[in-house]
């Protein structure tokens, strides 16, 4: 059986989306941001860790 979130107020099911992130200013490790569309909200970490980015030897190789 498969699950269906609704709507309460109107009963309809929600129209999936892509989110617009409106992400608060960086004022330590983490900022939280707001779905401008659906009001979600998720927490956006204020820096890369060293797997996050490629360097320009291994970009270099891999082409």
């Amino acid at each position: 059986m498969e699950a269906t979130i609704l709507d309460i107020t109107t009963g309809a099911q929600p129209q999936a989306h892509a989110h617009h992130w409106i992400i608060e200013e960086a004022s330590g490790p983490l900022s939280p941001g707001r779905c401008k569309t659906c009001g979600a909200t998720k927490n956006f970490k204020n820096w890369l860790e060293d797997s996050d980015f490629i360097t320009n030897e291994e970009h270099r190789l891999a082409a």
